[in-house]
């Protein structure tokens, strides 16, 4: 079954990170990257990237140049990394209102609806949330 899916950063670390804290998480998510059908739409945004850059250099003291080649080798090769853009941003308040999500949580929300998503894939939202009756959260690590 074709889906359009949007990655939060959380996924995208524990996907390329090599932690034997996270290995558990990281085989999870391994497999569930590995099972999007092939003709699915898997989606990202700048603001993915931005976190995936920071957690990676400030938490995990990655240098840099590592990480630009996991983003550029990696993560935009798995998926189409969009823009943000003052609509998104728009949106994302009426998100957060509606739903009590953090700010930064409900800019992936905006996001994922932006570009037509009907799952998002996140460690940080309630498991099982729907969004507008056309975005499902899923956390891949509970199921």
């Amino acid at each position: 079954m074709k889906y359009s899916i949007f990655i939060d950063s959380n996924i995208w670390i524990y996907a390329f990170l090599d932690s034997e804290k996270d290995h558990e998480k990281q085989r999870k998510i391994l497999t569930l990257l590995e099972e999007i059908p092939a003709d699915s739409t898997v989606i990202s945004s700048v603001q993915v990237v931005n976190e995936f850059h920071w957690i990676l250099f400030r938490k995990y003291g990655i240098d840099e140049a590592t990480i630009k080649a996991k983003v550029t080798k990696g993560l935009a090769v798995f998926a189409s990394v969009v823009p943000l853009d003052f609509k998104v941003y728009q949106d994302a308040f009426r998100i957060r209102d509606k739903y009590n999500i953090s700010f930064w949580d409900s800019l992936i929300v905006a996001s994922a609806l932006d570009n037509k998503c009907t799952l998002l894939y996140s460690e940080d939202m309630q498991h099982g949330l729907l969004i507008d009756n056309k975005l499902k959260v899923v956390n891949p690590l509970v199921v």
